[in-house]
């Protein structure tokens, strides 16, 4: 706890659920927290948590897959709470329909949040973790890479994330800096 109490984490999409969790989870691990989420007002119920247990959180209002939007987030969470060397990509949307009445809007919107998002986040953050030779990135993928009806554009990127993330892996593993992906199903 205490290596871990002098860093920064960024999680993105942390307003509520896993994303939530996560950044709770990390808190309580001692991480100063970066509450990322495309509302920062929406930020709040899970900053509060973390302060009233004792933690250190920021609430962040971006739009993950807006290049300007993530290196003002990114630049804000390293002038107020310390350079992030440990980012959970966690921001996702679905837009689920079967494959013949889905609209570009509905598949761009998905690739960009996900995909686009992840590469934005990561490589507005790779800086700091290879600067510190410490750094952890966690994609968050879905039992949904493998195929599930309706969703097309969603397991196409959650399937996009694993490749991503291997090769995050493979660039940036000799700077300390490793990369995994998980991929739940149904969560409570």
């Amino acid at each position: 706890v205490s290596e871990a109490s002098t860093r920064t984490a960024i999680v993105t999409g942390a307003a509520r659920g896993i994303g939530a969790a996560v950044a709770k989870r990390l808190a309580e691990d001692g991480f100063q927290v970066a509450v990322l989420d495309l509302d920062e007002s929406a930020c709040a119920d899970t900053v509060s948590a973390i302060e009233s247990a004792g933690g250190k959180a920021l609430a962040v209002g971006a739009n993950v897959a807006d290049e300007q939007s993530v290196a003002a987030a990114v630049e804000k969470v390293s002038s107020e709470l310390g350079d992030p060397t440990v980012l959970i990509n966690n921001a996702g949307i679905t837009r689920d329909n079967l494959l013949f009445k889905m609209t570009v809007d509905d598949w761009d919107a998905v690739m960009n949040v996900h995909l686009r998002g992840a590469f934005l986040m990561s490589r507005a953050t790779q800086k700091y973790m290879v600067e510190a030779k410490f750094g952890r990135i966690v994609n968050l993928s879905s039992t949904s890479a493998l195929g599930n009806r309706g969703q097309v554009n969603y397991s196409a990127a959650k399937a996009g994330m694993q490749g991503f993330t291997k090769t995050l892996a493979i660039e940036l593993g000799k700077y300390g800096v490793t990369a995994n992906a998980i991929a739940p199903g149904f969560i409570e």
